[in-house]
């Protein structure tokens, strides 16, 4: 396993770990007497969870907010790059213009420096 994937690993880990502590924080003081959820008109009470069923919401709950997190961080990573291509695009664009200005007037500095260029003489000489 290379070191990034390592790092990776390891960073969910720890975020997975941060998550789980601040649920199971927010499970012990939060009231959920008054907490529900209602699917297809069954309701169901997060304080009658007792067991497995509590586990699972639990794990449930930590998994999808570390989904949630690493969607988020590929959107953010996703919109820099996308503003980084439009910047370098834009870049282009304006080096790319400036050239086709400045063109001319190389060309006849050029032109210019070539006539006004004094050329070494050379000497004719005339054979045996």
């Amino acid at each position: 396993m290379n070191s990034w994937a390592r790092a990776l690993m390891i960073v969910l880990v720890v975020v997975a770990a941060f998550v789980a502590v601040l649920i199971a924080g927010a499970w012990a003081v939060l009231p959920l007497d008054r907490v529900a959820l209602a699917i297809d008109g069954a309701t169901y009470s997060l304080a009658d969870l007792h067991g497995w069923d509590a586990i699972l919401a639990f794990l449930a709950a930590v998994v999808l907010v570390v989904v949630a997190l690493v969607v988020a961080l590929c959107a953010v990573v996703l919109a820099m790059a996308v503003g980084a291509i439009g910047i370098a695009i834009g870049l282009l664009a304006t080096v790319a213009s400036v050239a086709v200005v400045i063109a001319p007037f190389a060309f006849v500095g050029w032109l210019l420096l070539r006539l006004l260029r004094q050329r070494p003489h050379r000497d004719v000489v005339a054979g045996p």
